[in-house]
């Protein structure tokens, strides 16, 4: 018997872009050559801000911490091909040249309907405020994939819709507890990338991301039915003092 399938309310195509700066190629550029490629960069990031102001998409850029990259940008657009145009803008750039793209990650922002379909058009507003979202320009991010466990008789895709629910909402409530605190944008990939599922989170503590992921391992969800291949996290570059800063070396 083919087990019944939750329906998605799907909004927004998502792009995580992660690359290795060459800090030694960029150390020997001269400062006017630099300026020039800052304000060439700044321009575009104030295109993507008048985007985000008229509700037609959003970005967060962010440093990397550790060795998996240095510079990023999550990006959200209404269609995947305007993903590929600012994708292709941003190759465009002179600063692009001391760049290596080291990771990507394609998604769409993604709501299950477990607990329903929004009814009133409080809860739709709400909804919508979710896949369509403007992202918070939070101290922290952490992002990482997931996957729903399908191995023997472990198969999350075998267990029936109100066993799958039951579970959904046990690990829902654990992510109320750190509602005002944390910001999560599930975001749906499969036929997108290699696994099935981005998370996204934002937080300006980020010891908040290891509470609730710690936290989220305990249920069933979670500690039988999922798996976690990678964690990235960083800080946030959305500020124009910073990111000058941090392309300056300063």
């Amino acid at each position: 018997m083919i087990a019944q399938s939750v329906e998605t309310l799907d909004g927004w195509y998502a792009l995580h872009m992660l690359y290795n700066m060459d800090w030694h190629a960029w150390s020997t550029v001269d400062d006017e050559k630099k300026q020039r490629a800052l304000a060439e960069l700044f321009d575009l990031i104030e295109k993507w801000e008048q985007v985000e102001t008229a509700k037609e998409g959003s970005h967060y850029l962010w440093n990397v911490t550790g060795h998996k990259g240095d510079f990023s940008f999550f990006i959200l657009r209404p269609e995947l091909n305007q993903l590929n145009e600012e994708e292709n803008r941003f190759r465009q750039l002179e600063i692009f040249t001391y760049l290596t793209p080291v990771h990507s990650y394609v998604s769409v922002i993604e709501l299950g309907t477990y607990s329903g379909m929004p009814k009133t058009q409080a809860a739709m507003k709400r909804t919508n405020q979710h896949l369509y979202p403007e992202l918070p320009k939070d101290e922290y991010i952490c992002f990482y994939p997931m996957n729903k466990v399908r191995s023997g008789e472990i198969n999350w895709y075998t267990l029936s819709y109100e066993k799958r629910q039951e579970l959904m909402k046990e690990h829902g409530m654990i992510g109320r507890k750190y509602a005002g605190k944390i910001k999560q944008f599930i975001t749906g990939s499969i036929g997108f990338d290699d696994h099935e599922w981005g998370v996204t989170l934002f937080a300006n503590d980020p010891l908040e991301f290891k509470k609730i992921i710690y936290e989220m391992r305990f249920s069933e969800a979670s500690s039988v039915y999922s798996d976690f291949p990678y964690f990235i996290v960083g800080t946030s570059l959305n500020d124009r003092v910073r990111l000058t800063s941090y392309f300056q070396g300063k």
